[in-house]
């Protein structure tokens, strides 16, 4: 059996582990746009400001695809699929054969549709290409920095850059820090915490009216000098080759919970499938997806679960952790100021944990996730 898996990211990766786990007899390919194994992505942001080792970065060392006989075709995208011949069109024109296929084709970042938003000083972070293009710009002198988008990627980006000696801006379009994350008290902790960093300017409730090559205008005539610009305002799923192909997409890929599309052998997972109407964009979710995929290509039987996904960081000193409902029935808080630090949680009627904000010290993190998991 031919098992081809579109894509290089962590979903494709643990697909291709766990259907060599149970399958040591078929060919593995795996084709990837991207000229590099499989990596770990949210370590992105943070090497604009610090290099991390290959054994860190990399998932697995060459050696290991060697020895699972896991075939990468790095540098090779697929043009389009052709589920009823089993084919796959490559671009460099070439065609390949399959019995089984996975599209783990992640996504892209959403570029909102203002003028300018394609000019040269504009970047967004996304694949290995777009971080070294970044350090580029950085090393060959860029130094006031724009970053539309205050979401979690956004700051890490913002304190990266600012550890490169960089000034920035943060635009944010909502009113509030983290509107996802956080709910008012913290957010508005946070924010006071982060005004205070020098270098470091943040606009919330603030719309980008288009940007030049001298920088970013706001509404109201106002203008952000800016050598570089970073869009960081959230992620689309990548849908072709599959919508071409005929395949059920709405905002993501269409699957069950076992990853199967509605096309017989052909499953979908990671930040470009749809499970029972959700999209996940997430790292672990994706992680989990992937494992479900190559488990039931190779004739397993599993099933994706999803979990209560925390969102983290840690950004100019400061951890943030939250996960779950950030609303309830009734919450509890605990903050020392003294400390730095603060604890919400977020009980339903019957007194059950159903969210939790910890800013500071994260010690109880895994045991409330945990809690929280248990009432999914």
């Amino acid at each position: 059996m031919k098992i081809a898996i579109i894509g290089g990211g962590v979903a494709a990766f643990e697909a291709a582990c766990a259907a060599r786990a149970l399958d040591q007899t078929s060919e593995i390919v795996l084709y990837s746009r991207e000229a590099v194994p499989p990596y770990r992505r949210p370590a992105l942001s943070g090497m604009i400001a610090e290099p991390m080792a290959d054994a860190q970065f990399f998932i697995k060392p060459p050696a290991f695809y060697e020895e699972k006989r896991i075939l990468l075709k790095l540098g090779t995208g697929v043009r389009s699929i052709d589920p009823a011949a089993g084919k796959l069109l490559l671009d460099d024109g070439e065609e390949a054969a399959y019995d089984r296929l996975l599209l783990a084709t992640g996504s892209h970042c959403f570029l909102p549709p203002v003028p300018g938003i394609d000019g040269k000083n504009v970047l967004s972070l996304r694949e290995f290409r777009d971080l070294e293009e970044i350090r580029r710009r950085i090393e060959g002198g860029a130094r006031n920095v724009v970053v539309i988008g205050g979401g979690l990627l956004g700051l890490e980006l913002a304190a990266s850059i600012l550890a490169r000696g960089c000034t920035v801006t943060v635009i944010e379009g909502c009113p509030a820090l983290l509107p996802r994350n956080l709910d008012a008290e913290a957010a508005e902790l946070v924010r006071s915490r982060l005004a205070a960093i020098p270098g470091l300017t943040l606009r919330f409730g603030t719309c980008v009216k288009a940007i030049t090559s001298a920088g970013v205008e706001l509404n109201g005539n106002e203008t952000l000098p800016a050598d570089l610009v970073l869009v960081s305002a959230g992620t689309r799923a990548n849908l072709e080759p599959a919508a071409s192909a005929g395949l059920k997409c709405n905002r993501g890929i269409v699957t069950d919970d076992a990853m199967r599309t509605g096309t017989p052998g052909i499953f979908a997972a990671g930040d470009c499938a749809e499970v029972n109407g959700v999209c996940y964009g997430l790292y672990t979710a994706a992680r989990a997806m992937g494992q479900t995929a190559g488990t039931n290509i190779a004739s397993g039987n599993a099933v994706f679960k999803p979990e209560a996904y925390p969102a983290r960081l840690a950004v100019f000193g400061l951890k943030i952790f939250s996960a779950g409902r950030l609303e309830g029935n009734s919450s509890k808080v605990e903050r020392d100021d003294a400390k730095g630090t603060f604890q919400k949680l977020f009980h339903d009627a019957a007194g059950k944990l159903v969210g939790c904000i910890l800013i500071g010290d994260l010690r109880a993190a895994m045991k409330l996730q945990a809690e929280i998991d248990q009432g999914l």
